[in-house]
């Protein structure tokens, strides 16, 4: 499996500071045991994951 994904450094003003965040994009297509599965696999306090809204006024 293939994702698009980008680790962050939030709450800081310094590289390697603060807590680190993982930005899961496109993902839409994933089960909530799928996305489970990869926020373990990270191993972060926090991991989001981007989906396209239901409805695009919310966007």
């Amino acid at each position: 499996m293939k994702l698009k994904f980008h680790t962050l450094d939030v709450f800081t003003n310094r590289k390697f500071g603060g807590n680190p965040l993982a930005v899961v994009l496109d993902a839409d297509t994933l089960a909530t045991e799928q996305m489970q599965t990869i926020a373990r696999e990270f191993n972060l306090s926090e991991t989001i994951f981007v989906m396209k809204p239901d409805d695009p006024a919310n966007t």
